[in-house]
């Protein structure tokens, strides 16, 4: 027959199991509020079983227990990886929203302060010149537009620089997280190689690790690459669930392949970096130079973004503006120097000039200001195409710019007017910011759905913790209570039986 005490070891076992059950029910209770926290849960399993002859050939099997086989976690890795991928294309697109809605900001259209209604204004007042140009009023108005005009042109290229630099800035501050986490997540990935061959699933540091994962996903595009557990089986892991170290791995989309970079190396415990103009591969030297990464190989993620608005977006509207503004006042001093001035001279063609060579040679937007020789004498405005001082015909040439088709380099369009090549860029980052506003809502939308779905599995919810605690705490005490019974049959059999004839 089986041991007297076989029930009381069967009860302590269960006793023990159930307590230690209740603790990690607890422990998901005290931690229903960290961010990052997967709850865990006891996993209980049968202890080895006895066999037991009945008598003759009559033979069974009885359990002996419980015993709690290992405390993991509950997290969904292709979950996890779903919300990852959203999070470096909702990352993208909303930076870029973010910065258009800057850009936006500046450029200000329409409005009364934007600088097409600075050109309707100097179109206008050359307008009341040609009918009024012995008018000092009139001419001192020109002056003053035309100030205004490019105080407009060098308030748009300085903000827009400014900005530029910003986001230089926090590119930079990026490629610092970037690198920050990388080392944590080497760190950790240290951790947990010393910790799984002894049999312990850490979960805690898992947890680390993939809130650093989730945060890195906010930067760059990223792979995750388990060296520990591959094709089903462990390599140095005494648990199967054990998640092992990883590698963290780029893809940088060069041509005709994909070169893979590693930033993470686990089983050489190495870290490389990511900048924003290159990278170095974590099998690197230290001395090493950063090896160069074109626009196109950078992955997707917040990096990118910036990189590609400083670079991309917010050049070429600098550049669009310079290009306006230069070959505005080409056109412009080119007419004015046709016209004849108040004393009936032959007009200049430095009306507008730049401001850093004080000449009309290289003007753009940043620089292009009004010749401190007008701003001192009015009567050098050339109104005239005769010489009279009546004759406003020049006047009216020079308005009639603002419908004259001029010469573009081709970045927006080839040949158009002035005001038309302004609509062209203004339409332009339009589109693109629209395009990008739209796609980050989508991304947001997606994002959020994966993250709900993720907190759906590896989330503290109070009520089944609860309803767990109230399971967990009826099978404790119907432990205890076959304790109680078996100790009072001991009872019986040791006190009560075999005192006949005493």
């Amino acid at each position: 027959m089986g041991s007297t005490f076989m029930g009381l070891e069967t009860a302590r076992r269960s006793l023990s199991t159930h307590q230690w059950a209740l603790q990690a029910t607890g422990n998901n209770v005290a931690n229903a509020s960290n961010p990052g926290y997967s709850r865990q849960r006891l996993t209980i399993g049968m202890t080895e079983q006895l066999s037991v002859n009945f008598g003759g050939t009559k033979a069974g099997q009885f359990g002996t227990g419980v015993r709690g086989e290992t405390l993991a976690r509950i997290r969904d890795l292709m979950i996890d990886q779903q919300y990852r991928d959203e999070t470096v294309k909702n990352s993208f697109y909303a930076t870029k929203q973010a910065a258009f809605g800057r850009m936006e900001d500046i450029i200000n259209e329409p409005s009364e302060n934007g600088l097409a209604k600075s050109l309707d204004l100097f179109w206008a007042s050359l307008q009341d010149l040609s009918v009024n140009p012995d008018d000092t009023g009139a001419r001192s108005v020109v002056r003053q537009r035309a100030m205004t005009l490019a105080s407009t042109f060098n308030y748009m290229s300085s903000s827009l620089t400014k900005v530029q630099d910003d986001l230089k800035a926090e590119a930079d501050v990026v490629v610092k997280k970037v690198n920050d986490l990388l080392t944590k997540i080497s760190d950790v990935n240290r951790q947990i190689g010393d910790a799984e061959p002894l049999g312990v699933l850490p979960n805690e540091l898992y947890d680390a690790r993939d809130r650093y994962m989730d945060e890195l996903a906010r930067y760059i595009e990223f792979e995750r690459k388990p060296i520990d557990y591959l094709n089903g089986e462990t390599r140095g892991n005494s648990q199967r669930m054990a998640e092992g170290r990883i590698d963290i791995v780029i893809n940088l989309n060069t041509t005709p392949t994909k070169t893979p970079v590693t930033l993470v190396d686990a089983a050489n415990g190495k870290v490389g970096s990511i900048g924003s103009s290159g990278y170095k591969d974590a099998g690197a030297l230290a001395a090493d130079p950063m090896l160069p990464m074109t626009f196109d190989d950078m992955p997707n993620g917040k990096l990118k973004a910036l990189v590609d608005m400083h670079d991309g977006a917010f050049t070429k509207m600098l550049k669009d503006l310079d290009e306006m503004a230069s070959v505005f006042a080409t056109a412009f001093n080119n007419t004015h120097k046709l016209n004849k001035d108040a004393a009936g001279v032959e007009g200049r063609d430095d009306f507008f000039i730049d401001s850093v060579s004080g000449t009309n040679v290289g003007i753009k937007a940043s620089t292009i200001q009004v010749s401190d020789d007008f701003m001192k004498n009015l009567d050098l405005i050339a109104a005239s195409q005769d010489g009279n001082i009546g004759d406003g015909s020049g006047a009216l040439a020079l308005a009639r710019l603002k419908e004259f088709s001029l010469s573009f380099d081709g970045s927006v369009t080839t040949s158009t007017s002035i005001g038309k090549y302004y609509q062209n860029v203004i339409g332009n980052m339009a589109v693109e910011a629209s395009q990008n506003g739209s796609l980050a809502k989508s991304t947001f939308a997606l994002m959020a759905s994966s993250d709900q779905r993720r907190m759906s599995v590896s989330a503290v919810s109070l009520d089944e913790e609860m309803t767990m605690m109230i399971q967990y705490q009826h099978a404790y005490n119907a432990a205890a209570r076959n304790i109680t019974a078996v100790d009072e049959m001991l009872d019986k059999i040791i006190n009560g039986m075999g005192i006949v004839g005493r």
